[in-house]
């Protein structure tokens, strides 16, 4: 959000440098103080964890609110558009898709605004000089005594103006489920300066250049594992049997015992751990091989015998899993565990940016041109990148066309000229690569006296860009059970003996059949335990982000004017899946509270973050004194075509919306209460009743608290609370945020009934400063 500090007084105030020291030549810019927008919740959409059979929670975290400090001053979140509010600082894939509200001329008084100073109170002529083209030549003007409000520029997010020097942010996180990389965000100026001159043509001309460094951290990687523990009986079957009688079999010798079993042994120490089943069985003997008298003696010794001096008879089969079933003796509850690791990597960009504006008698013009190089830790595209950013450094810069004229320009430019260049429509978390815009306004004339005749700005800008693409996989991780007792024996039995015993045995080898019934002379032996282990059975299913960066070209144009904002833009992501999309929005304020906004985006080839989209809101606000007033707001996002598969599976995560809320500003407090409506789009949040509130006891200190009685998301937070403390008053103040959220991830419920739930409480820490203190203040930019 572009910040201009709003004047007492309509209908102007003055951008004035002095030229040199017998000509002052100046801007004005058209300023009302600003009204105060409606503060309904701002949804956000971190991505959803996934279930162990490859499915996905019902919805993302809930929305919570963003919260305003007091009722007449923007929060530090609005105009730095970084929020403090505990959920939405949760770190996690971007929405790739928000549509942001553009910058509006103010309609109204605000209690604490103060006039933008001028620089020069007093005008003097020019004096006439020997250069054939300027009256004025070019000349590096003082900076404490240009206008912030015209030299703003949004840069890769971070909005900067001519006076900023340098801003760090840094932040991190904290729980128990979660772990995540330190991040940080800083922007370095190397050298700026803002050039003017007055033509012979009488066109004012304001150069701005600047050269600036940015380092921060981008999402790479974000991994959620979720692990099942699901505890099982499994059940077991030890077999031991042997077969011997007189040989009967061709070429057998007369006179001795044989085996009619195969010698088949499973080697116990070979049992997977994981599976608990056999993976190694040795034959030990054939069918009709001779017994010695020394086996056969052993083999008639009480319980199961194989044999003797080497010699194995029999089967000997232990196999520990012949299946599991639900709970065992410690209990029925599954429990779910979660690990969520996200991973970042540093990126640097080097910019270049100019601005040029230029006023005649009637009309002024504006051209800005940013060039960047963005450079990455990692980048799979890197040489298709590369290449593109290093080709768009000889794109040419925007300078506008303007004619001249005999009589003198006009001061008075309308302040709608640069709030268009920035209500440019930007790409979310996007490097710019190049962009070249271009935009005009008719300036003002003393017989403007109400709102309404102020006209409006256009502006039309391309943007080249690197943007974010997020590719999605579900797998599978370990699968194994885990014993936690001992085998015990359910059911046990046994019998041997020969001719002599009714005991009976059939051993059917390939294709040959051996029973005691027409065997001479045998001896069998049988038994047979089957038997129970308590197991748990523990899956893991691991969903991942993986996050590129592919070229991005977009036109965006838009129209602004004093009350109301259309905005105009298609574009084209070539990714691996070309994404191209069409959109247009309209938001309207009016003089008595009442904001309106609409809009659409359609997109070919849409995926979960570029997805088409319907989305409105209306709000009114109403004044209760100097010091309260009441907002009550109801808006929908509809989205339309959202990918509802990751890979092979189908995971629908949920992004429409349908909201009612009303919000209470009184002096130091804030009371917001919001009720989202499930089930009213396809796709849809679930039900959901959220209410806040904002102190703020101190001028430097605020404290904000949620909670949501009634939430169906299957991810969602409750409560939570948050602590915002400044170390001054100023935009780039040293600022402390302390933030605590309590989250839920729902899971479901198991086969007995029990819910599925993981609980934490996440921690997150921010911190930011810069220089100077207030880089939106024109004089010493320390106020």
């Amino acid at each position: 959000m572009i910040v201009f500090p709003s004047p007492n007084t309509f209908p102007s105030q003055n951008l004035k440098t002095a030229l040199n020291s017998t000509l002052i030549v100046s801007l004005s810019v058209v300023s009302l103080p600003y009204s105060t927008s409606a503060l309904t919740p701002t949804l956000s959409h971190p991505h959803s964890d996934h279930l162990a059979n490859h499915s996905e929670p019902n919805t993302p975290t809930s929305p919570t609110p963003t919260i305003s400090v007091t009722p007449e001053e923007p929060s530090l979140p609005e105009r730095l558009d970084w929020s403090t509010n505990a959920a939405d600082l949760k770190i996690t894939s971007p929405n790739l898709t928000p549509e942001p509200t553009p910058t509006h001329l103010p309609l109204e008084r605000e209690p604490n605004t103060s006039p933008l100073p001028s620089s020069n109170p007093q005008e003097t002529e020019p004096t006439p000089t020997s250069d054939p083209d300027y009256i004025s030549p070019p000349r590096i003007a003082p900076q404490e005594q240009i206008n912030p409000s015209t030299t703003t520029i949004p840069l890769n997010d971070t909005p900067i103006t001519h006076l900023t020097d340098w801003e760090f942010s840094a932040g991190k996180t904290f729980a128990d489920t979660q772990e995540s990389d330190f991040t940080f965000n800083t922007t370095i100026k190397l050298d700026s300066q803002v050039v003017e001159s007055l033509s012979r043509t009488n066109i004012y001309t304001v150069d701005q250049k600047g050269r600036y460094f940015q380092l921060r951290t981008v999402p790479r990687q974000r991994t959620v594992t979720t692990t099942t523990t699901e505890p099982q009986t499994m059940t077991g079957l030890e077999l031991q049997m042997s077969l011997t009688g007189a040989c009967i079999l061709p070429n057998s010798p007369g006179g001795e015992q044989c085996t009619y079993t195969p010698g088949l042994v499973i080697d116990r120490d070979s049992i997977d751990p994981q599976f608990f089943v056999p993976t190694r069985v040795f034959q030990t003997s054939q069918v009709g091989e001779v017994v010695t008298p020394e086996s056969l003696a052993v083999m008639q010794l009480p319980g199961f015998q194989r044999g003797a001096n080497g010699q194995d008879i029999g089967l000997d089969l232990y196999f520990p899993n012949l299946g599991t079933f639900p709970r065992n003796n410690n209990g029925d509850a599954t429990e779910i565990d979660r690990e969520e690791d996200i991973d970042y990597t540093i990126t640097g960009t080097f910019s270049q940016v100019r601005q040029i504006v230029k006023a005649n008698d009637t009309e002024a013009v504006l051209g800005r041109t940013i060039r960047g190089i963005t450079m990455f830790s990692f980048d799979d595209n890197r040489l298709v990148n590369t290449t593109l950013q290093l080709g768009a450094q000889v794109l040419p810069d925007v300078i506008p066309d303007l004619d001249g004229s005999t009589n003198p320009a006009n001061r008075n430019i309308n302040r709608n000229l640069f709030l268009a260049a920035n209500n440019t429509r930007l790409p979310a978390s996007s490097f710019t690569i190049y962009s070249a815009g271009i935009g005009r306004a008719e300036s003002l004339t003393p017989d403007i006296t109400e709102l309404s005749q102020i006209p409006t700005a256009n502006y039309n800008s391309i943007w080249l860009g690197l943007s974010p693409v997020i590719d999605r996989t579900f797998s599978t991780g370990e699968l194994f059970y885990q014993a936690t007792s001992a085998p015990r024996s359910i059911a046990r039995a046994g019998a041997e003996g020969g001719a002599d015993t009714d005991i009976e045995l059939v051993s059917a080898v390939n294709h040959d059949i051996f029973s005691t019934a027409n065997l001479q002379d045998f001896y069998t032996q049988i038994y047979l335990d089957f038997f129970n282990t308590d197991v748990n059975y523990i899956s893991e299913s691991i969903y991942q982000e993986e996050t590129q960066y592919y070229p991005h070209f977009s036109f965006t144009g838009n129209f602004s004017g004093t009350q109301d904002v259309i905005r105009y833009y298609a574009g084209i992501i070539a990714a691996e899946e070309v994404k191209g999309y069409l959109g247009a929005d309209y938001t309207r304020n009016t003089n008595n509270g009442w904001k309106f906004r609409a809009g659409g985006v359609g997109y070919f080839n849409p995926d979960r973050d570029y997805y088409s989209q319907l989305w409105g809101s209306v709000s009114k606000r109403i004044s209760l004194g100097e010091q309260a007033n009441l907002i009550l707001a109801t808006g929908f996002n509809y989205a339309l075509d959202r990918e509802t598969q990751i890979g092979d599976v189908v995971s629908i995560s949920p992004a429409s919306s349908l909201t009612a809320s009303g919000r209470l500003n009184w002096g130091i407090m804030s009371l917001g209460l919001t009720k989202y409506f499930g089930d009213v789009f396809p796709n849809s949040y679930a039900d959901q009743l959220l209410a806040d509130v904002t102190i703020r006891p101190l001028d430097n200190l605020r404290l904000s608290a949620y909670f949501a009685p009634i939430d169906e998301n299957s991810s969602r937070s409750r409560y939570g609370a948050s602590l915002l403390w400044k170390l001054g008053e100023s935009y780039n103040s040293p600022t402390l945020s302390l933030n605590w959220q309590n989250q839920d991830y729902d899971y479901g419920s198991d086969a007995f009934g029990n819910n599925l739930v993981v609980n934490d409480d996440i921690f997150t820490l921010l911190f930011r400063v810069g220089s100077p203190t207030n880089p939106f203040f024109q004089g010493t930019g320390n106020k």
